[in-house]
């Protein structure tokens, strides 16, 4: 009898040892599958080797204080979202498109300014973020928000180009988040292609923009916040007669 209770407690042993393995396997299999998905999810992308160069915004301080103080000014009033303060940065018979009479109720009309959610905080803030420069060399009273509007160069067609305005601006293979990504662009100019772009519907808007690379060797999708056109919207700023800086237009297009 002694000998049969041995006999039985070693093969429990053994059925326990074995299924201990078999699970400590299991256990290491799924692991090693999730390290390796994180692993695989972590993958850097790598940056776009093209010979395209850079077109970087103005690091030239301004020197015009008045201009300085109204910008401040500007900047203050779209992180409080202060519609009154906005009016008063605006030019009476401010220019809101290439045709209509303008002025503010124009200007309120199509953004909006009383809602703390309108669109033109939005855009005010990143106009701001890139920051502007003075469009004609030889006019001190006309400044343009963004750079990309205001010192693009002649020699590329506004309606066929436009520049990344970022650091880490990620080329996809397809037009969303998920998709596989191809490189990372510096602060480059690229070639657009709207009928490619999507939404593919006629609209100057778009989520996310085809472009190809100047040298040709690479194209993809950008996502719309990492990319501007110098025919997309630009606030144009003067300096009046009386040394008074007024936004005169916020428009698109040409």
């Amino acid at each position: 009898m002694k000998h049969f209770w041995v006999v039985a407690l070693a093969i429990l042993c053994l059925t326990a040892c074995n299924q201990h393995d078999s699970e400590l396997g299991r256990a290491t299999a799924v692991q090693t599958a999730e390290t390796d998905s994180v692993a695989h999810a972590i993958t850097p992308v790598p940056d776009c080797r093209i010979t395209t160069p850079e077109f970087l915004p103005t690091k030239q301080p301004i020197a015009d204080a008045s201009l300085s103080d109204y910008l401040q000014n500007l900047r203050q009033a779209v992180k409080t979202l202060d519609e009154n303060k906005l009016q008063q940065l605006l030019d009476p018979n401010i220019k809101t498109s290439f045709g209509g009479d303008g002025g503010w109720s124009s200007f309120s009309a199509q953004w909006h300014p009383e809602q703390d959610s309108a669109e033109i905080w939005i855009l005010l803030e990143r106009l701001l973020r890139l920051g502007g420069d003075y469009p004609l060399k030889n006019n001190a009273d006309l400044y343009a928000l963004p750079y990309v509007y205001s010192n693009w160069p002649d020699s590329l067609d506004a309606f066929a180009h436009a520049a990344v305005t970022g650091t880490g601006a990620i080329l996809k293979q397809e037009p969303s988040e998920t998709a596989a990504s191809i490189c990372v662009l510096g602060q480059v100019t690229l070639r657009v292609n709207a009928e490619k772009s999507y939404p593919q519907q006629q609209t100057a808007e778009k989520e996310w923009w085809y472009a190809q690379t100047l040298d040709g060797s690479l194209s993809g999708y950008l996502n719309h916040t990492q990319v501007h056109s110098p025919i997309g919207y630009r606030a144009i700023l003067n300096k009046n007669k009386q040394g008074q800086w007024l936004m005169t237009a916020l428009v698109s297009g040409d």
